[in-house]
This record gives structure tokens, C-alpha cells and sequence, in this order.
């Protein structure tokens, strides 16, 4: 399931550019507050919180983890446990949002590993994100978390664009 607050467009895709691109790590905190001003109904109270990954080489070319940013302080906002950020791990592939539509699911097939299902098993878990696009990133992880064991998986994102 699924839950966008925005639509990609102004003044929103603005302030994730910046965030994720231009090194303004510190707007994390008024996008967590952005999300948690309408909290989803789900179906389940969520369990626990997890960021979505993101590869080792990504990781350190960007300097930080923009989901995990956000998840942090929506898991604070909720009082939810926090996913440790390698609980699931992330292989490197092409960033999505450089290939067309239809190759973004082959892209990320497999991309994911559940590092210890015992973190996953029996829970509701909430998967923050900043941006989809095709949700074929979310899908793949909510697959690999359900095959680790996750009762149910949700997502949660900031940003979609029509």
C-alpha cells in the first residue's frame, strides 16, 4: 500500500532537489513535518519504520541516506522503533530516474537482500521514501521484505509525480 503526500511539482520538488542534490541534508526535518501533518490510516498500525536503502556506492558519493533522514524523524514523530539501516541491503544498479519507464522493474529485480528476517518477521513495516516515480523500487523491496517474513508493508512518500 502505498501513500503519497505531495505531487511532484513547486514548491515540493523544489525543496527535495535541494535536499537530495545540493547538500541541504538540513531540510530533512521540515520534510519529516510535512508528512506527519496527515498521518495515513492503515490498514494495521504500523510496527516499525524503515527507510528505503540505498547502495554502498550511492551512499557514499551523496554523503548521506535522504530516506533515512526522513524516516528517522517520522519514526521519532510516530514513536515507532527505527530499522537500523542495513537491515536490508542494497546492490548497485543504474539510478532509476536515469532509464526509461520500462526498464525500471528489470533495473531493480533482485536489487534487495533481508540482512536478518527476524527484524521483519510478523511486523507492519513503513517504508519512508522522498520520490516515486513508477514504484517499481517500492514494489521490489516490499517483495523482498514479504519474503523475509513481513506481515505487511506500506510506504510512505513524499513526493509523486502525476
Amino acid at each position: 500500500m502505498l501513500r503519497t503526500a505531495f505531487r511532484y511539482a513547486p514548491p515540493i520538488s523544489n525543496l527535495i532537489y535541494a535536499y537530495k542534490f545540493l547538500g541541504r541534508n538540513d531540510l530533512y526535518a521540515a520534510l519529516a513535518e510535512l508528512l506527519l501533518v496527515d498521518v495515513p490510516d492503515w490498514p494495521a498500525p504500523p510496527d516499525v519504520v524503515m527507510a528505503m536503502p540505498l547502495s554502498v556506492p550511492r551512499l557514499h558519493r551523496r554523503g548521506f541516506n535522504q530516506s533515512l533522514l526522513l524516516a528517522e524523524a517520522v519514526a521519532q514523530g510516530l514513536n515507532l522503533p527505527l530499522l537500523p539501516p542495513f537491515a536490508v541491503k542494497r546492490s548497485h544498479r543504474a539510478p532509476q530516474s536515469t532509464l526509461p519507464r520500462e526498464q525500471r522493474a528489470q533495473n531493480v529485480r533482485g536489487v534487495f537482500q533481508v540482512a536478518s528476517a527476524a527484524d521483519v518477521k510478523n511486523r507492519h513495516v513503513l517504508l519512508i521514501d522522498d520520490v516515486v516515480t513508477t514504484g517499481a523500487t517500492i514494489g521490489e523491496l516490499a517483495r523482498s521484505l514479504r519474503r523475509a517474513g513481513a506481515a505487511a508493508v506500506y510506504a510512505w512518500v513524499l513526493a509523486r509525480p502525476d
